[in-house]
């Protein structure tokens, strides 16, 4: 098998708006299905990448996203970025032939630069505009509540994961959020699992990961490039005990 094309952003996105639940895979994501490995934020679980690895294969309805290496090699985004990417190429093997995969890199305007235009953020804040959502955060990195009704949202339900290791907690977490009508996620590689967890009650359920911190890049007009401060995890001041 070859490392599939994914279906393209903004069709990612606008299915996602049409109802459907996206679960995402990161570098880190695919490394932990790969093998029991952990990454900064999420230390190693076997139970955690035998899901990661399972639901490549088989999700339901709930989408699943990779990472649109392909595209970025095309469209030479960065020397940087093609180095870091064409190594992920080799994780193909944990792809199931034929199945029908989406991006990723529709919440990572850095990875995807093609993406930053102002059809994309409309549809992006269409997600939650005027609408009552559920959040799901680990740290104040990417969306909040606050941010979210600055942001057009009507209501927002903030539950609260811990900044690192959340798949510790993950039933409890599933118990808290109970079944709303969309869920925004941004829990990292507990994320991927859960979308399609939620996905299966009948929850709209939307892995967002970092896009809070590129939106308020792209409402700021700043560049959409990750700093080395941005990249640590969150100090502990910024998430519950």
């Amino acid at each position: 098998m070859t490392y599939p094309n994914v279906l393209g952003e903004l069709q990612t996105l606008r299915l996602v708006l049409e109802g459907r639940s996206l679960s995402r895979y990161g570098d880190g994501e695919l490394k932990m299905a790969s093998h029991d490995a952990g990454i900064k934020s999420q230390d190693s679980d076997p139970d955690l990448s035998r899901r990661m690895r399972e639901i490549l294969l088989v999700s339901g309805e709930c989408l699943v996203g990779l990472p649109n290496i392909h595209e970025v090699i095309q469209q030479q985004v960065s020397d940087q970025k093609v180095e870091h990417w064409v190594r992920y190429l080799r994780f193909k093997w944990l792809l199931k032939p034929g199945r029908e995969y989406v991006s990723s890199f529709v919440t990572r305007p850095d990875s995807a630069p093609w993406i930053n235009t102002p059809d994309y953020w409309d549809l992006l804040e269409s997600l939650w505009r005027g609408q009552d959502v559920t959040l799901v955060r680990g740290s104040g990195k990417s969306l909040t509540a606050e941010r979210l009704m600055e942001w057009g949202a009507r209501s927002v339900t903030e539950i609260l994961a811990p900044r690192q290791h959340a798949w510790a907690e993950y039933q409890s977490l599933l118990q808290r959020i109970g079944t709303p009508k969309r869920a925004l996620l941004c829990v990292g590689p507990t994320a991927t699992v859960m979308a399609v967890d939620l996905c299966a009650k009948g929850v709209h359920a939307i892995d967002l990961g970092h896009v809070g911190m590129f939106l308020k890049k792209h409402k700021a007009q700043e560049p959409m490039v990750v700093s080395d401060e941005e990249k640590a995890v969150d100090r502990h001041s910024e998430q519950i005990a």
